[in-house]
């Protein structure tokens, strides 16, 4: 079975002593959303048109942006291509986001 990296939402904390808490993170689809939101406000482009750009349906792209699926490399280069922007700089926006999450831990 192979794992699925990308599903968890919340993550078990120890705190030692048999003490635990659930923390929520975001999941790396999450973060790839929310990179492309920023970009989609900046290049003033609605979810619609991006969704026709990349030849997708308005519902998949939604579920693109909400993190709710993963996306394979060829449909993140169309979004970039449709975005104007380089795809190494989607993931970078993304990364930082993780980055960011990780430091308020």
């Amino acid at each position: 079975m192979c794992p699925n990296w990308d599903t968890p939402k919340w993550t078990k904390r120890n705190l030692g002593r048999n003490m635990t808490y659930m923390e929520q993170t975001e999941t790396l689809s999450e973060q790839l959303g929310v990179a492309l939101k920023q970009v989609m406000l900046e290049q003033h482009m609605g979810q619609d048109e991006l969704a026709k750009a990349v030849d997708v349906s308005r519902r998949t792209m939604n579920r693109i942006l909400n993190g709710d699926v993963t996306v394979t490399y060829d449909r993140l280069t169309r979004i970039a291509t449709a975005l104007h922007t380089r795809l190494s700089a989607i993931i970078q926006r993304a990364e930082a986001l993780a980055s960011k999450e990780g430091e308020e831990r």
